[in-house]
């Protein structure tokens, strides 16, 4: 094993990356993670559900690899059994990204391989997030490569200290991209990995007495042109709304069951608490399904998965509100 960093530089590191994942458009908000060795037996991982531009240096939370155990008021990452697996592995390691970038979620959602700089970068087998199997598919698939798609969801890449493992991050992402340009004839509504505009997402008046906002994100405004249901692509989307988005004809005279609804011609109609999360999920997703379409298809998820990964998620999603409204 090369040498790890000790425990205050790991924690003013992996705020700084997380700044840069932001900053390079690899991730949203609080979605994918970081960690670094510190030793044999101890990583430092950033925490869950703590958006990046929030995150702070005594957040970051420190794990013990064999057994998984940790301590203090910050839950670890729920793929930290992931990280754990490939450090146990791989003992030349000791940085980790796990990032949810445009083009090569887009590709992992069609579960094919891309070649990178470095050579090919595997697509590892479905498994349902933040589980044990989901992390034995991975660490198979990595072997000892310097990055793995997974299937649905996202990247990781890995390297002997930070920088090296997001340049490989930053680097699979332009690859993505690229091949994903070159196999497409049809014209794309922009490149695979541009980044959310909140300049796309705008208040929606109504004249039915409810009002939302209206998403015409440039993939999300090419699906709502088809006037078809966006099915669950990605565990993201299947986390937010379950098995798909449907799509109607025209603005609903009454308030939609769903937080997230395509408007044939018009764009996507989003409400709720998070309703700006949800709509660039959804751009994600109709980019993956769009873009999917030269390389064989992006993969729908299987419904029970996905009812699943929305139950959870929604569980989830009332536990932390019920904590913050406690902490007012």
């Amino acid at each position: 094993m090369t040498d790890g960093v000790n425990e205050a530089k790991a924690r003013k590191a992996l705020v700084e990356a997380g700044q840069r994942l932001l900053a390079e458009n690899l991730v949203a908000r609080s979605w994918g993670n970081l960690s670094l060795r510190l030793d044999y037996t101890t990583m430092a991982i950033t925490p869950s559900g703590i958006p990046y531009t929030e995150l702070r240096e005594d957040m970051i939370v420190l794990v013990d690899i064999e057994s998984g155990e940790w301590e203090g008021a910050w839950k670890p990452s729920g793929e930290r059994a992931l990280h754990r697996a490939i450090y146990k592995t791989r003992p030349e390691v000791n940085a980790i990204v796990h990032s949810h970038q445009n083009a090569a979620t887009a590709c992992a959602a069609s579960r094919v391989p891309v070649r990178a700089p470095w050579g090919e970068v595997p697509c590892a087998a479905y498994a349902l997030p933040s589980t044990v199997a989901l992390a034995k598919a991975t660490v198979a698939a990595l072997g000892d490569r310097p990055a793995v798609l997974l299937a649905n969801h996202g990247v990781f890449t890995v390297g002997g200290n930070m920088d090296e493992a997001f340049d490989r991050a930053r680097g699979l992402e332009t690859a993505c991209a690229s091949f994903l340009e070159s196999k497409t004839t049809a014209k794309l509504p922009c490149t695979p990995d541009k980044a959310w505009s909140a300049k796309d997402l705008a208040p929606a008046g109504s004249a039915f007495g409810y009002t939302a906002l209206m998403s015409r994100a440039p993939y999300t405004l090419a699906w709502a042109e088809r006037g078809t249901s966006l099915p669950a692509v990605v565990d993201d989307l299947a986390q937010f709304v379950g098995t798909k988005v449907p799509s109607v004809e025209a603005w609903p005279q009454r308030p939609p069951k769903q937080d997230a609804l395509f408007i044939k011609d018009q764009g996507l109609l989003v409400r709720g608490q998070d309703a700006e999360a949800l709509a660039m999920v959804v751009e994600k997703a109709a980019r993956a399904a769009i873009c999917g379409e030269a390389i064989g298809g992006a993969v729908t998820l299987p419904p029970l998965e996905a009812r699943l990964m929305h139950l959870v998620y929604k569980q989830s999603y009332a536990k932390r509100a019920r904590k913050a409204a406690v902490g007012k």
